[in-house]
């Protein structure tokens, strides 16, 4: 029996990626699953690209437009008379908060009020702290979350090494429970596709996805190999700096920014090659994409990229380390049929990302969550 009817989804800082898609897939299932879903967002533009169920009700917060991290503190702050307005009109006792973004202010108010609540937290968050651009306000914030995290019902991590990062905080480790992304629907059929000589990124240009270090990479893959391109689909803060790398590098016409598109399919299905050089990550699901389509990928051992290329059958470079990167894609292209069958068997183990299988387990964990307390 559900201990819940009511799930009230925090998502205060609307950032295009997929972590909007992961939030849609979670939204639209609980709706099948007869729950009555609110979501406290910025803005609703945003729904023309991601089809959110008209039975999702809304709790809109104003936007507006400032840096990524300020953007996260003033959303949250905004949001809090929303979330005062809401909680003065719900069955407390059959509602449970459930935070999209690792955010405390939704835990200082639940707390006052009496409501349950859940944290999903994406990333190593020792990671996130190491490479964050702002380190005064990182390791701030680094221990916030210390003391806060502790004081939630619960904590969802969407990658192993995210749990295990948890765990080195939390009082209670039980409190952490591992659930990977509800991302998708189905295997992708392998079609016959010509592949181009296209090395494939996907991601926000900013410094967490180090694409500078994928750039000097292909600077040096691509003295022996002139046919090949490299697409980095995506925006952000960085691409005009990126833009003047790839042109003092002198492979300005070799490097080819797309802005952000919904289906990145098209792309992946021309790909011959996916590298994903982030410095930390949540649950790639960039690297999800690249596995469902057999592009065979290379990756840094960030946050859920071991979860994806399954373990000791990926291939994986150091951070920043564009030289180890350069040799083992050119490892990688003398060696096309192995490459291809290491992700093939990556292939067969991603059911794990299954929509309805995950969000299964998301309810299972906040009903948990609502009998144990």
């Amino acid at each position: 029996m559900r201990e819940f009817n009511k799930i009230i989804v925090y998502y205060p800082s609307f950032e295009r990626g997929g972590i909007t898609k992961i939030l849609q897939n979670f939204v639209n299932e609980c709706i099948n699953k007869k729950i009555d879903v609110y979501l406290i967002t910025e803005g609703l533009n945003w729904k023309d690209n991601y089809k959110v169920s008209n039975k999702v009700k809304i709790i809109p917060i104003k936007k507006f437009n400032f840096t990524f991290f300020s953007k996260r503190i003033i959303s949250s702050v905004l949001s809090i008379n929303s979330m005062i307005s809401l909680f003065s009109n719900i069955n407390k006792k059959k509602t449970i908060f459930f935070s999209f973004q690792s955010n405390i202010v939704p835990i200082i108010i639940c707390k006052l009020f009496g409501i349950k609540i859940v944290i999903r937290n994406s990333e190593d968050i020792f990671e996130a702290t190491r490479y964050a651009d702002i380190k005064i306000l990182a390791y701030f914030v680094f221990l916030l979350k210390i003391i806060f995290y502790n004081l939630s019902d619960g904590v969802i991590a969407n990658s192993t090494k995210s749990k295990k990062s948890l765990e080195k905080i939390l009082l209670k480790t039980d409190k952490v429970k591992l659930i990977f992304n509800p991302y998708i629907n189905k295997l992708q059929k392998k079609k016959y596709c010509k592949k181009q000589k296209i090395i494939l990124s996907i991601g926000r240009l900013c410094k967490q996805k180090n694409f500078q270090t994928l750039i000097r990479a292909f600077k040096i893959f691509n003295k022996n190999n002139k046919n090949y391109k490299l697409i980095i689909l995506g925006h952000g803060p960085d691409k005009q700096k990126l833009e003047n790398l790839s042109k003092n590098l002198g492979i300005k016409k070799k490097v080819i920014f797309k802005n952000w598109v919904v289906d990145t399919n098209i792309y992946l299905k021309k790909a011959k090659f996916f590298v994903l050089p982030s410095l930390y990550e949540g649950l790639p699901n960039a690297l999800i994409d690249a596995v469902n389509c057999e592009v065979p990928s290379i990756s840094t051992r960030c946050s859920g990229a071991e979860d994806i290329l399954y373990h000791k059958n990926g291939i994986y470079f150091q951070f920043k380390n564009y030289e180890e990167l350069a040799k083992k894609l050119k490892i990688m292209d003398c060696n096309y049929k192995e490459s291809i069958n290491r992700i093939i068997i990556s292939k067969s183990k991603i059911y794990r990302f299954y929509i309805k299988n995950q969000v299964e387990k998301y309810i299972k964990y906040l009903n948990k969550i609502m009998i144990n307390l």
